[in-house]
């Protein structure tokens, strides 16, 4: 997918970004994913009883999928910002 390791690299059309990195691909499959799983877990939730007992798992999945995204988001901005930064001019 990526055709430079260390630098920023033009990656391949399936790609999500055009400029990327590794690392940055890393955080943004890990964003997606997390995404998807609060998606599916607050679409669970809107339909599941207050007084369910399976809702303590699934809040539980939910504070854990959230607290992923948490973790992914800030470094993916860091090294979209590093990717950008050392992109040629023009």
């Amino acid at each position: 997918m990526i055709k430079k390791r260390t630098q920023t690299a033009l990656v391949e059309k399936t790609s999500l970004l055009s400029a990327s990195s590794v690392a940055l691909e890393h955080h943004m499959q890990d964003i997606l994913e997390a995404v998807e799983e609060i998606h599916n877990l607050a679409g669970v939730l809107n339909v599941l009883p207050l007084d369910d007992e399976k809702r303590d798992v699934y809040e539980g999945r939910l504070y854990v999928a959230l607290t992923h995204l948490d973790h992914h988001v800030k470094p993916a901005i860091q090294e979209w910002d590093r990717v950008v930064d050392r992109l040629p001019e023009g």
